[in-house]
């Protein structure tokens, strides 16, 4: 009797602990329509890149360690975008080559894109800015 009255008496003084915006719900600007708030666009930067972590290498080894395939992808898109100095790729596509479940080699490849304000004016043929500042 004693024991389960000393279970219930703990049960219940737990206190419970909120996250987030301290249990307040916040107006984050999401359209259900489809609108973006954003004023940046996905730009293209040059050619298709490739980037492979193989663990082969000391480097690939440590960071291919115990990761699952999902991971593995995300580490490889994130070093790609830290080498060829671009904010994200665009349609990346990925080849691994795996041995049960360790990734031995990840490839990725996709289009480099910058993240531009949509102030600017973009050509889309020639891929370039174009500087709408009249010049003296």
């Amino acid at each position: 009797m004693v024991f389960a009255a000393t279970t219930i008496m703990t049960i219940f003084s737990c206190s419970i602990t909120r996250t987030g915006a301290g249990g307040y719900s916040t107006n984050m600007g999401v359209d259900a329509r489809g609108s973006s708030y954003n004023s940046y666009d996905l730009v293209p930067v040059g050619d298709r890149i490739t980037y492979t972590i193989d663990i082969s290498t000391p480097e690939g080894k440590q960071k291919l360690y115990k990761l699952s395939l999902a991971e593995a992808q995300r580490v490889a898109e994130t070093e790609a975008c830290r080498k060829y100095n671009c904010d994200r790729l665009i349609d990346p596509r990925f080849d691994y080559l795996n041995k049960g479940k360790r990734i031995l080699r990840i490839t990725v490849d996709g289009r480099p894109g910058n993240y531009r304000t949509r102030d600017n004016q973009y050509n889309s043929r020639t891929r370039q800015e174009i500087d709408i500042n009249v010049r003296h």
